[in-house]
């Protein structure tokens, strides 16, 4: 019996769960994925970069991460345990008018959160990823993510705690929550180890500062980073916590919490590891805290191998196909200059259908390598992405039915094959698709893309959005429509779900024999309109779900060099121990690669 070395073990054991529960398509895991572990939505906007690394907030000089960490406790916590109602669900942004909520830092996180929730992405959802970044980009441990909470459009339940509640109410309040007497102090401890009360909001507790446009802050401990200070500060008698040392003992609510057990729970937290550990845990109960009936996703873990970007197009008036291979790579080692990734791919229609006959290829147009700064949680696991991205023209008599990739680096191993399981990557349907080429360009090429300010709530706006999808003639679709989505809205109370159907335009014209061109106008008052475009045909509706409109991908149609686009022998996919069990070399470092190498 053959033995792995540990390293090596450890190595295919992370990657193998990483990736054993996922299967492509999977539009709501990418995006989460994407978002968690990129920090930012396809259009290259970056939630992260507001709060990373550590920034404090531009003239209040607040801590972003404290703001983003207290926003989600306030949108968990009028949560009743005996109901099943409340929990984080979006709310508070419609409560922001309770005395219970006040405070600028509310509002500014309300804006930073504003423009990124979506179809697949609630608000709840990017609330929660917004408190896993606070919580990462200040030294703090990583909480693990599941998604597919469901956001509210009202305002929900009152109760949030307040510094001067006494013990009694501060006690019941976290039991309707769902934690008891030592949780309650670990959320209190965990959530205030950054930040501080401002003079604006408190000035009962905090006297003005100089400026009278500044606002004067009094951490809750000494450093700004997450750690244990304000736990051990507090137990050696030297804390400045306003909250406890405060002359006004109404308001000395972290006092009342931690002394609540004789301060037991505190001394608990005096490890910095067990303070960590019990952070992650407790912040990990709280963000999982939603409403009765709704059901999470499986804890959204970081993928390995990751395909991106997936699309048919027009572009010059041919047909291309687009995709883009993510592969992780550790930041303490440099990547392989000599490594090739090949994507290979079967017609769909013809003698070669199905991967009979001949298989083509093709080598990426570039190459690009992403900063580890893009996510906290990526760099804090110590890993950034290389992107490897495919634009190949197809003949639209042929198509294109899946896909494949082949990592070779060429260091004397197999090359490995990322072939989703076995079964490919299959392109669910070539039959419609947009065409963000078309829908981008000038009035010449009839579009339009235009912002209408109107005094809706003093500063909503309208986009209007000319949508151009391509439909294969053979179709012979009776109906082309397509559903519009955003909830990324101003003024929150207000979503976009619209159905528009699209006319065939004879004047233009695709150059690409087989396709016909749609179009049509859809009406969009928020910041990220998501279409899904269907054409029915007989008793069928084919669709091509979730596209983004606010990220339009015009590159350019570029020749791949050669061997791109070349037909070679088909050979299938070809299986590797390492594919086998959802490992890639690019994970782990040259020593483990020729331990496998051995052990194989």
């Amino acid at each position: 019996m053959h033995h792995l070395p540990l390293a090596l073990y450890l190595c295919l054991s992370v990657f193998t769960h990483l990736s054993s529960a996922y299967t492509w398509p999977s539009p709501q895991y990418d995006a989460l994925e994407g978002l968690l572990y990129e920090g930012r939505k396809s259009d290259g906007s970056s939630l992260s970069s507001i709060v990373h690394p550590c920034r404090k907030r531009t003239g209040t000089l607040a801590s972003i991460a404290a703001e983003w960490l207290r926003f989600a406790f306030h949108d968990m916590a009028t949560h009743n345990v005996n109901n099943g109602t409340g929990g984080l669900d979006g709310s508070l942004v419609y409560e922001l008018d309770r005395p219970e909520n006040f405070g600028l830092g509310f509002n500014q996180t309300a804006s930073d959160f504003e423009n990124y929730p979506n179809k697949l992405v609630s608000r709840a959802d990017i609330i929660s990823i917004g408190a896993i970044f606070a919580v990462a980009t200040c030294g703090g441990p990583i909480i693990p993510f599941r998604g597919g909470r469901i956001d509210a459009y009202s305002a929900g339940n009152f109760g949030t705690p307040q510094p001067q509640d006494d013990l009694g109410s501060l006690t019941t309040s976290f039991q309707n929550q769902g934690f008891n007497t030592a949780e309650m102090i670990k959320l209190v401890a965990c959530g205030h180890t950054m930040g501080g009360v401002r003079s604006s909001d408190f000035p009962e507790l905090v006297p003005a500062g100089p400026d009278p446009n500044v606002p004067n802050i009094a951490n809750f401990d000494t450093t700004t980073q997450f750690d244990n200070a304000v736990v051990t500060e507090y137990l050696s008698g030297y804390t400045k916590n306003v909250l406890v040392v405060t002359s006004n003992k109404t308001m000395a609510s972290d006092l009342r919490v931690f002394q609540s057990d004789g301060n037991s729970t505190m001394r608990s937290l005096t490890s910095a590891s067990t303070f960590a550990s019990e952070c992650q845990s407790i912040f990990a109960r709280m963000l999982d805290t939603v409403p009765a009936g709704v059901t999470l996703t499986d804890e959204i873990t970081l993928l390995p191998v990751k395909v991106n970007g997936v699309q048919l197009s027009i572009e010059e008036q041919k047909l291309v196909f687009k995709a883009s291979l993510r592969l992780i790579q550790p930041i303490n080692a440099t990547a392989n200059a000599k490594r090739t990734v090949t994507m290979l791919w079967c017609d769909k229609y013809g003698s070669a259908a199905a991967c009979k006959g001949a298989t083509r290829s093709s080598l990426p147009v570039n190459t690009l390598s992403d900063d580890p700064n893009i996510s906290p949680v990526t760099l804090n696991l110590g890993y950034y992405f290389i992107n490897y991205n495919f634009v190949v023209p197809i003949d639209s008599a042929a198509s294109i039915s899946k896909f494949w990739f082949q990592v070779d680096e060429h260091n004397g191993t197999a090359a490995t094959t990322y072939n989703n399981g076995g079964s490919g990557y299959v392109l669910p349907q070539d039959q419609i698709f947009f065409v963000p080429k078309l829908s981008h360009v000038d009035n010449v090429q009839n579009m339009t893309y235009t912002q209408v300010y109107t005094n809706r709530d003093g500063s909503a706006y309208t986009h209007v959005y000319t949508i151009v999808a391509a439909v294969r003639n053979d179709t012979t679709p009776s109906r082309v429509y397509v559903n519009g989505f955003d909830s990324s809205v101003h003024g929150y109370p207000y979503y976009v779900n619209v159905t528009v159907d699209l006319a065939l335009n004879s004047s233009l014209s695709s150059g690409v024999p087989g396709y016909n061109l749609y179009s049509g106008i859809v009406n969009d008052s928020g910041y990220q309109l998501t279409l899904d475009l269907h054409a029915t045909s007989g008793g069928a509706t084919y669709t091509q779900d979730f596209v983004a409109t606010t990220f339009l991908d015009n590159t350019p149609y570029v020749a791949p060099s050669t061997p791109s686009n070349a037909a070679v022998k088909s050979s299938g996919s070809r299986s590797s121990f390492a594919h086998v069990f959802g490992w890639t070399p690019v994970a782990c470092s040259l020593s483990l690669i020729v331990a496998l190498t051995f052990w194989r």
